[in-house]
């Protein structure tokens, strides 16, 4: 099999990477999306031995419902943790996921990207609170939140 750039295989004999375990310690489970005009559940399940993130999102906007999913894994070259994304809608897209302390950054692209959402955890890990940037959207303010919390265990 050729190597395509873009390609990351998972090497069972692989630890998990510390920055996907520590995402995943935080994110894995159901959490409700609320937002303006957004409304659905996301959950979190870390896959193939802690290295692999994935992210199942069921939501509507609008009049729209939409399914997505995402699947994050650590990427060595650069030491990031990257996200392939596909929904509903036919789109598809790589993220760039940074955890820093209580602040999750989701990049469309590289970190550095101008197109971003950014949230803060709370101390409990029971909710996070966050927007989307853009690069011509001016500042964001507080009407634009989304906020993810997370649903109580059935068990």
């Amino acid at each position: 099999m050729a190597d395509h750039p873009d390609t990351h295989s998972v090497n069972a004999a692989d630890a998990p990477n510390p920055k996907l375990v520590e995402l995943s310690e935080l994110l894995v489970g159901t959490w409700r999306v609320d937002g303006p005009d957004i409304r659905g559940q996301a959950e979190y399940q870390s896959k193939n031995g802690g290295r692999l993130l994935v992210a199942y999102v069921d939501f509507a906007v609008g009049d729209s419902r939409m399914r997505v999913i995402q699947h994050i894994t650590h990427h060595q070259d650069p030491d990031t943790l990257r996200a392939r994304y596909m929904d509903t809608m036919g789109d598809e897209a790589t993220y760039t996921w940074v955890l820093e302390g209580r602040k999750i950054r989701v990049s469309l692209g590289e970190k550095d990207s101008n197109t971003y959402f950014q949230a803060t955890l709370n101390e409990d890990n029971s909710q996070y609170i966050g927007t989307w940037h853009y690069p011509d959207g001016g500042p964001p303010d507080a009407t634009e939140n989304i906020v993810y919390t997370r649903m109580e265990d059935d068990g």
